[in-house]
């Protein structure tokens, strides 16, 4: 009893001292900041700008003219709202998954700070509050800077999505859409950042740590958990805007998709490992046991490659199908690309973090720079190929299962290109790597 006087002025202080932290976070990580604006912010606009599509469908009662190379039954029963709101929540997902590699990497960096803090005496859970109010000033950020561009990005493609889904030519706004799409962004971020905040938590306080892979290693652990985040999320965007029954078989589709794309990322992992290794090829053997002793990474680019070229196959099929009219699937398809390449970036950004001391002993034992970028771009290409290649294909058979059986040359040719879109977004991915290797982040390390 005499320690319950103590806790209104601990929760006093504790409030006190929230505006001075997150003053000090936004100073030293102002990149979160930056990563909420790419990652975020593509996400919740697209989610904006097509569920006001699917509410224009409902209330125009327009249709799906040209299909979307999907099964006939499935298009029955989600409609082309169903399609819009999960193609909405694919590039949401893909956003959360870069943004929470990104934060990762941010709380391994603070991790003597979140030491000091637990020092001090704070508790557990009030860490964790504070990481919370971080997420939420995140989302925040990243939801606001979202709407503001899905209201842009609505209006820029309502003509492609009217001449494609049997609209009224004349643009309309419904207040429904920002409401969703900032809600569901919320919580998905919120969702996300508060695991990636409990798991690092847990081992910043436990001993004899693994540096920076320790978090990410705890959230692949457990790889139903974005799926299982995705259904539920992908459920409420659902109920919102279709009849419970088609939100329902949505809801399902996530969690197949999500499987899918999870399982196939970590099987085509562990099939880089069985790679062969040739002695007259050094740089091949490094490379392949590179992604070998990262499979966080390997994974995390290859889940990104998947979905972005699975996308982009997709809508070159559709408009090959549609002879040349179908313009609006390459929106579609882009937003997702343009989430599977900040997750691509932000993997590779927390690369860097956990490769460092490896880069810098490749330094020091006499590897040339120029060798070094060869052997990143061959991991990153290998990688490339393996998942833009499965993405690729299941676009192709998707396009085949829809009753497609004219201009094989021409579909085959549009795979070609996909692969070789996934093969550039890889190298564009590798960015921070390579800067590392430039020196200005190698020769900080070997001063450590």
């Amino acid at each position: 009893m005499s320690q319950l006087p103590q806790w209104p002025g601990r929760r006093q202080r504790l409030r006190r001292f929230v505006p001075d932290y997150l003053r000090s976070v936004a100073r030293s990580e102002w990149q979160l900041g930056l990563l909420a604006v790419v990652g975020i912010a593509p996400g919740v606009a697209t989610l904006l700008a097509w569920i006001n599509l699917a509410v224009a469908l409902q209330a125009q009662r327009g249709a799906l003219l040209l299909g979307w190379l999907l099964p006939e039954t499935l298009l029955e029963q989600l409609g082309a709202e169903g399609v819009l709101i999960g193609a909405g929540m694919v590039t949401l997902l893909i956003g959360c998954l870069g943004l929470t590699n990104a934060y990762l990497a941010s709380l391994d960096r603070r991790r003597p700070a979140l030491q000091l803090l637990r020092g001090l005496g704070l508790r557990y859970q009030e860490v964790l509050q504070l990481l919370t109010l971080e997420g939420l000033a995140i989302a925040l950020l990243g939801g606001g800077v979202g709407l503001v561009l899905g209201g842009m990005l609505s209006r820029l493609t309502w003509a492609a999505a009217a001449a494609y889904l049997a609209l009224p030519v004349s643009y309309h706004l419904t207040p429904l859409a920002p409401l969703i799409a900032f809600g569901v962004g919320l919580l998905a971020v919120l969702l996300f950042l508060r695991t990636a905040a409990q798991l690092s938590l847990r081992s910043t306080t436990s001993r004899h740590v693994d540096r920076p892979a320790a978090a990410q290693r705890l959230v692949n652990r457990n790889p139903w958990l974005g799926a299982g985040y995705g259904v539920i999320l992908t459920w409420i965007a659902g109920s919102t805007i279709l009849p419970l029954n088609a939100a329902l078989l949505l809801a399902l589709l996530s969690a197949l998709v999500g499987t899918l794309l999870n399982g196939g990322g970590w099987l085509l992992t562990h099939l880089y490992r069985r790679l062969p290794l040739s002695s007259r090829h050094p740089l091949w053997t490094l490379a392949v046991q590179g992604l070998a002793r990262h499979p966080n990474h390997t994974a995390g680019m290859t889940l990104a490659l998947t979905a972005g070229a699975y996308a982009v196959g997709l809508a070159g099929l559709s408009w090959l199908a549609s002879r040349g009219v179908a313009r609006f699937p390459f929106w579609v398809a882009a937003l997702i690309l343009v989430a599977g390449a900040t997750l691509v970036f932000t993997v590779a950004a927390l690369a860097v973090l956990e490769r460092r001391g490896e880069l810098a002993l490749l330094r020091a034992l006499g590897a040339r720079r120029g060798r070094l970028w060869r052997l990143v771009l061959l991991e990153y290409g290998i990688v490339a190929i393996g998942g833009g290649g499965v993405g690729a294909c299941m676009a192709l058979v998707n396009w085949a299962a829809a009753g497609q059986r004219e201009q094989w040359w021409m579909a085959l040719a549009l795979v070609l290109l996909d692969l070789c879109g996934a093969l550039a977004t890889a190298w564009l991915g590798a960015t921070p790597v390579l800067w590392q290797v430039m020196g200005r982040g190698s020769s900080r390390v070997g001063g450590q």
